[in-house]
């Protein structure tokens, strides 16, 4: 039988500690969002689950006690419950037995809310990525454990880590989802034999209006998103320019506590901030692809190739006459349109080199090959356009083409103008540019082939 992950994935209210709610639904797993010590807290989820075992152990024994207990022998190591101890990484997971509360009980430790606004929009890219890599490592551990059947997971970083509700619960929504999307993608036959029937994500708040009203923006973001989990396709929680002022807010904090300082920072900053001008292309993505990982991929694939045949659509206009024969239209908005095009493509592509610690990398290294030469194609013939209709009435397309792409020059030209000494310099660095990325990516991706003797 097919298991569709849409409905999988469920919405409920109620405490996560309630031992007779989960025994009702058949839970036998439970996420804990923890602190990293694994030592309990008196507020939130972990308060609760860890209060609800507690009660249910004897001898004056506490759930903390059996975590170093369990913990400790699987490392081989001797007993110690020191309280400042880390046993658990932010954006890491750990499994332990559930002590009567259910069979198992997977801690996650998420990441500390940076931003000083409720709405989401001052968090730093780096702690938003922790806290969905918590989600990867619940779904890390449940393939390793072909048992667990249901399972209860929290809001994780919307209590005292303090992660605005509606922001925690898109990425907790998305994370969950995209982990199965890629487990079933790796290996459809194991995700289809393994017992996972249901996870549920648990909405509690000790106000009843907020917990009404939590409750119905997980369920509208679930649904939103199952339209797509349907499909087995993965859905993305936030939209470019949220993307990019976290970006902005991750240079501006830690950039100098990872080593970079005056110029290397002050080039980020500002790629960052120039990438502001191309918002109306990346806005096109969004309102395109929307929550779809898969199709807003797309669609930067089409705007690429649209870029890279805009300049030969420009020039087929002024040849033939198929736009109305303004000069402003073809001496200043269409050469202008290029540049903007050619701006666009060069500063991502530097974003992709000087950002690379933050920026995750967007499918896979055949992908970027071909986006790679892709956007090679476009630069060049986007500099060739600008050369013909710098030239046009000494040069045809094709010279200026063959310009672009070998850097030969027709007699025609006056080849001692500064204007033409500004296009070879930039031809010349378009090339090194782009040999440069080709470069890096076969020195940082490419691994050594292993040949039979």
């Amino acid at each position: 039988m097919d298991k569709n992950i849409a409905c999988m994935l469920k919405i409920v209210r109620g405490k996560i500690g309630d031992a007779e709610e989960l025994a009702l639904r058949g839970i036998d797993t439970v996420v804990n969002a923890a602190n990293p010590t694994l030592m309990g807290s008196d507020r939130g989820v972990d308060g609760c689950i860890h209060a609800a075992i507690n009660r249910k152990l004897d001898n004056g024994e506490t759930f903390a006690g059996k975590i170093c207990r369990e913990l400790d022998k699987e490392k081989g190591e001797e007993q110690d419950r020191e309280k400042y101890k880390i046993r658990c990484s932010r954006g890491q997971a750990v499994m332990t037995g559930g002590y009567g509360l259910c069979r198992n009980i997977i801690h996650v430790v998420g990441s500390q809310y940076d931003g000083k606004s409720r709405g989401g929009i001052g968090c730093s890219s780096s702690r938003v990525d922790l806290l969905e890599s918590c989600y990867y490592e619940i779904i890390k551990i449940v393939r390793s454990n072909a048992d667990i059947e249901n399972i209860a997971i929290p809001v994780i970083g919307a209590g005292e880590y303090g992660f605005p509700y509606e922001l925690a619960v898109r990425i907790a929504l998305s994370g969950i989802g995209n982990a199965l999307v890629d487990w079933k993608n790796e290996d459809e036959e194991l995700f289809e034999l393994g017992k996972l029937r249901n996870i549920y994500f648990y909405i509690y708040d000790d106000n009843p209006k907020e917990w009404q009203k939590n409750y119905r923006y997980a369920e509208e973001v679930l649904n939103r998103y199952n339209l797509l989990f349907r499909n087995d396709k993965k859905v993305v929680f936030q939209n470019s320019f949220m993307a990019q002022i976290r970006y902005m807010n991750e240079i501006i904090r830690y950039d100098r506590k990872r080593g970079y300082f005056a110029a290397a920072r002050a080039i980020r900053l500002l790629l960052i901030a120039v990438r502001f001008l191309f918002m109306p292309v990346m806005m096109i993505k969004d309102m395109i692809g929307r929550t779809d990982w898969e199709k807003r991929r797309l669609v930067v694939e089409l705007l690429s190739l649209a870029k890279m045949f805009c300049p030969f659509l420009f020039w087929i206009f002024w040849q033939y006459g198929y736009w109305p024969q303004h000069p402003w239209v073809h001496e200043v908005l269409f050469p202008i349109a290029v540049i903007y095009g050619m701006s666009d493509t060069v500063t991502y592509l530097l974003t992709l080199i000087m950002m690379a610690d933050i920026q995750r990398p967007s499918a896979n290294l055949i992908r970027s090959m071909i986006m790679l030469f892709v956007n090679y194609i476009e630069v060049t013939v986007g500099l060739s356009y600008l050369y013909f209709m710098r030239y046009k009435g000494s040069i045809t397309f094709a010279d200026a083409v063959q310009f672009g792409i070998l850097g030969i020059q027709k007699e025609a030209v006056d080849t001692s103008a500064l204007i033409n000494q500004v296009f070879v310099y930039a031809d010349g660095a378009a090339k090194f540019f782009f040999i440069s990325l080709v470069f890096g990516y076969f020195a940082n991706h490419m691994k050594q082939r292993k040949f039979r003797s």
